[in-house]
């Protein structure tokens, strides 16, 4: 089996082992200095050896429901009760890979048992890989993730790609100030040197991720906390991140501490979840994070959403914890946006210094229990005072960089500090990491996105020649999303939301009519709004009306 060991400071090499060799896990505590979360996509096989281990213990039901004759084995809903079949899951897998625009669907093989999906192929860049595996990761029913993608990229010069690396994190408005040294061997990226947080040391790889040629990274990044913190300290700021974490239930995971090492404990319902509370834990302090005990039981998940209680928020609540995300965001470290709630409704004043702090406040307080609404008044200011040609010059190279456009033409023009994106694009994927790349330029105010998408691939077809029996294959270009009936965008809708942990089955009503697709219904979350929106978009509609209300006081997930 091929796999790599994810843990959170350094990145260990890929292993190679078998059911005769010793475990690799060893230590099943996650040390500082000893892992990084080095290709997520790659390195789940850590807590899939620990659910597999605790799933025979706690999940024999689930496997003996999972492979029963009367079990539904389409993509689309499953018996009330009863965790969908593996060949489900290995459909509904495959179905989102074919709906995603970021990912080639036949490079990737698909398999599952017991609610493990394992997956297999190749991708061209980091990016990619990372999000073949986050797709697996938010299906419903989903126990666990290995992943053997491996990363094959365009080839390039070593000393290109250190330089393109240092230059990206030299111009990011977040990592001009780190001290970071990168190094690179046979496209293999070894980062070194020191940073204040855990977001900061995650956000230097994400940046490294995104340059061409890059085919994998160690992230040996230390962290040097400014001040040592008690236990208590560190424990209440662990508890009250898990608990204001939209995507999470905070209440049903419990914190202890030790010498700075964070242990959680508890059951999430999916992993996407497992991953979240994993890096909530790592606030300021934390040396190191046990999530051995921390397990994922989709089946004790759908039961807790049936009992669901609820919990109103005060404002002042709300407003406390929108700042705390805040300051573990490491794209807003030096800015103040000012927070205002009233009745659950968020208004976000003051000013930052790029787009992306502004974009990164506005997502924080999305993610943040309780918020109903965000009205974003932020100003872009920014520190540096670039001239039009050198914030155009500086976009330029960060988008040629970039492993998912670095090979289109992409036009920039940039006019008042305005960035004017034009050309075309294979995907809305394509289309919103071109509009990323120009958050993250210095001096940039606002953005024009005209890109236009265009069709991504292509197909052989047989056409016969007169009476010649051998027919010529030709190619033909088609549009990646073809063109669906109303009827037929409905079902696909209510079969992707039916994957969808943060909805529950018949509680979205769609209807469909020239391809604009319309939501009803009534749900006890603003994510679950958000995600039957998502759903509804990725699925082929046109444009999407969202009429879901959402429960005053839903705030569990």
């Amino acid at each position: 089996m091929r796999t790599s060991l994810d843990t959170p400071g350094t990145l260990q090499p890929l292993i190679h082992w078998s059911s005769a060799d010793a475990h690799p896990l060893g230590d099943d505590r996650i040390e500082l200095g000893q892992w990084s979360r080095h290709q997520q996509h790659l390195a789940h096989w850590t807590i899939t050896a620990l659910l597999v281990a605790a799933m025979l213990l706690l999940g024999s039901a689930w496997a003996q429901a999972a492979t029963a004759p009367e079990a539904r084995v389409d993509h689309g809903p499953y018996p009330a009760g009863a965790p969908p079949a593996d060949s489900a899951i290995t459909v509904a897998v495959e179905n989102e890979l074919l709906r995603d625009d970021a990912v080639f669907p036949d490079a990737i093989d698909v398999t599952t048992s017991k609610g493990i999906v394992t997956l297999a192929g190749s991708v061209n860049n980091l990016l990619a890989q990372e999000r073949v595996v986050s797709i697996a990761e938010s299906l419903r029913g989903v126990r666990g993730v290995i992943s053997l993608v491996t990363v094959t990229p365009v080839m390039r010069p070593d000393e290109d790609i250190r330089k393109d690396i240092l230059n990206a994190l030299l111009e990011d408005p977040a990592t001009d100030s780190y001290t970071v040294q990168a190094a690179v061997h046979n496209a293999v990226v070894m980062l070194t040197g020191s940073v204040g947080t855990f977001g900061e040391k995650k956000l230097v790889e994400r940046i490294a991720k995104g340059i061409k040629g890059v085919s994998e990274i160690h992230n040996n990044v230390t962290i040097a906390y400014l001040a040592s913190r008690t236990s208590a300290e560190m424990a209440g700021d662990i508890t009250d991140r898990l608990q204001w974490d939209i995507w999470l239930n905070g209440d049903r995971l419990a914190v202890t501490m030790k010498d700075g090492a964070a242990t959680l404990t508890g059951t999430v319902g999916t992993v996407r979840e497992f991953w979240r509370a994993f890096e909530d834990a790592w606030v300021d302090g934390v040396t190191a994070v046990d999530i051995s005990a921390l397990k994922v039981d989709p089946a004790e998940r759908d039961e807790a959403r049936r009992k669901m209680a609820f919990a109103i928020k005060s404002d002042g609540e709300i407003t406390k914890a929108v700042l705390a995300a805040f300051h573990q965001d490491p794209r807003l470290k030096g800015s103040s946006p000012e927070v205002s709630v009233e009745d659950g409704e968020v208004v976000l004043r003051g000013s930052v210094g790029n787009m992306k702090a502004k974009s990164s406040a506005e997502q924080d307080a999305r993610n943040t229990v309780g918020v109903g609404s965000i009205e974003c008044l932020l100003k872009v200011k920014p520190k540096e005072h670039l001239s039009d040609p050198d914030i155009a010059a500086q976009l330029k190279s960060a988008l040629f960089a970039d492993p998912l456009l670095g090979d289109y033409s992409i036009v920039v023009a940039v006019v008042n500090h305005v960035a004017v994106l034009s050309g075309t694009v294979d995907s809305r994927f394509q289309k919103a990491e071109a509009q990323d790349v120009a958050t993250r330029t210095k001096g940039v105010t606002m953005i024009s996105n005209r890109l236009k998408i265009q069709p991504e691939f292509s197909s052989l077809y047989a056409e016969p020649l007169n009476s010649d029996p051998y027919p010529y294959l030709i190619t033909e270009i088609y549009d990646a999303t073809p063109f669906l009936s109303d009827d037929q965008l409905r079902v696909h809708i209510e079969h992707g939301l039916s994957w969808c942990p943060d909805v529950g089955w018949g509680e979205v009503k769609v209807t469909a009519v020239n391809g604009v697709v319309t939501l009803g219904g009534t749900l006890k979350t603003w994510l679950g709004r958000n995600e039957a929106d998502r759903v509804a978009l990725q699925c082929g509609a046109h444009s999407v009306i969202n009429h879901i209300d959402v429960e005053k006081g839903g705030w569990w997930w």
